[in-house]
């Protein structure tokens, strides 16, 4: 037997065809919801997500699978190696930064290795991590991706004042600079690909978890045929089977070097109080019927005890604080604007309608105004937004999603000389779907290895 490798895809010969069937098999995982597609329902689909094709082919990220798969059976096919690399680096040192430890690791890991998933925690520094593998592979064609027009342009402003590199372009809506690195979002990557789509030599992707689902983000994250330094950045990779693969498929392993927890212990992040704060039932019943919609809305956007409780939660920190920064993450914006309306005219909302002007200069009072500050902000601030000053942060979404509830929390972490911990707020709420959502998060926090205590 011997595996053929090639940049985007690898092939596995051999003349054991019931081998090719239990590794077709083998890797095949069940799509949530496949039971409601026409094509299952005429059975023209098993409902599956195959990762390695009857043929014995599949995605080149994938090798160290195939490879752990096969050594279970005793099986060490010979590895025929097609990719071509240039493997000439340069010094990562980018001027007037010092990378800690775990940061160097995952820098020369990865370069060493040449693809993988990067993860480190929120707040570890990622922007200095992506900045040193940019310098050491500087001179090759690249494409680095994200999702967000935001993190895009904090990037782009880092690397050509900070880190001082040459050729950077940037493409967004109707932003475009041309580079030979070329930094887009993944809604603008057609106007790129007739430069960098057949000769980039690099791709690096943050916020990589965000490509695992998705046609044209997975289409994306397995595109670009030269590319063999791939990169994915991430603070949280997927557990669930399809999306995890489809992030191996296209990047390879994880690359680790601390958690959350050690972090902590290290003093690179603050060490979070949480706090989950019990909450009656307050459906009577009337929650049975009702759809998760309908019980979000009426139980956590509406839910006017709910509110009241982060009312008196806000105004039990203003009272003893000094200064605190409190950040408040909703979900929907008609519970933002709920909560902005009940907390006064120390609190502002952010939401996706405002500029990126009107987030900077919202953050900038948040930061720098005397006594307490109120922020309040729906996914805009979940991810990319900088705010070291947070003293106080409550969660007053719900949600179960892991990705999410540890992204949330990454915003409070940030190190600054202001706070020594910072005090996380939760909610154990009872109704239908939410109950189940709350035990959920409560499940996630202590999986980071942080101490919960119920109120």
């Amino acid at each position: 037997m011997e595996i053929t490798v090639g940049t985007l895809n690898s092939h596995i010969k051999t003349d054991n065809p019931d081998l090719l069937k239990a590794m077709y098999e083998y890797f095949s995982f069940k799509k949530p919801g496949a039971e409601h597609s026409p094509a299952y329902k005429r059975r023209h689909w098993d409902g599956k997500i195959h990762f390695i094709t009857k043929a014995g082919k599949f995605k080149t990220g994938m090798l160290y699978k195939v490879q752990e798969a096969l050594e279970k059976i005793e099986c060490v096919p010979e590895i025929k190696d097609k990719r071509e690399f240039n493997t000439d680096l340069l010094p990562w040192e980018i001027e007037g930064t010092q990378l800690y430890d775990y940061q160097e690791t995952l820098v020369s890991t990865a370069l060493e290795q040449k693809r993988g998933i990067i993860q480190s925690p929120t707040g570890s520094g990622k922007t200095i991590i992506l900045a040193s593998l940019i310098k050491a592979l500087e001179g090759r064609k690249m494409v680095v991706l994200f999702t967000s027009k935001q993190i895009l342009k904090q990037t782009y402003e880092f690397l050509t004042t900070v880190g001082k590199f040459d050729s950077i372009g940037i493409c967004f809506g109707e932003g475009y600079i041309y580079g030979d690195i070329m930094l887009s979002t993944v809604q603008s990557i057609e106007r790129i690909l007739d430069t960098h789509l057949e000769t980039a030599e690099v791709l690096l992707v943050d916020e990589v978890h965000e490509f695992a689902n998705g046609e044209k983000t997975v289409a994306a994250i397995q595109s670009f045929p030269e590319a063999v330094y791939r990169f994915g950045m991430t603070a949280t990779p997927p557990r669930e089977n399809i999306p995890a693969h489809n992030l191996a498929g296209a990047f390879g392993p994880t690359i680790t070097a601390r958690n959350t927890s050690e972090l902590i212990e290290d003093g690179k992040l603050t060490k979070p109080i949480i706090q989950l704060i019990d909450r009656t039932y307050d459906a009577s019943g009337k929650d049975e019927d009702m759809s998760y919609l309908d019980v979000y809305d009426e139980y956590i956007v509406h839910n006017d005890k709910r509110n009241n409780q982060i009312k008196q939660i806000v105004e039990a920190i203003t009272e003893s604080n000094e200064r605190p920064r409190i950040l408040i993450l909703t979900k929907s914006l008609a519970h933002g604007r709920t909560l902005e309306k009940l907390l006064g005219d120390k609190c502002e909302f952010l939401e996706g309608a405002n500029n990126l002007s009107e987030r900077y200069e919202s953050i900038h009072r948040f930061t720098t105004d005397d006594g307490p500050r109120i922020l309040i902000g729906t996914k805009i601030l979940q991810t990319g937004v900088n705010i070291e000053e947070v003293s106080h942060f409550i969660n007053a979404r719900g949600m179960k999603s892991e990705i999410a509830t540890i992204q949330a929390l990454g915003r409070a972490l940030r190190k600054h000389h202001s706070k020594e911990v910072v005090y996380v707020y939760d909610f154990m709420d009872k109704e239908k779907y939410l109950e189940g959502h709350a035990k959920q998060r409560e499940r996630h926090y202590k999986r980071e290895g942080h101490e919960v205590k119920k109120l």
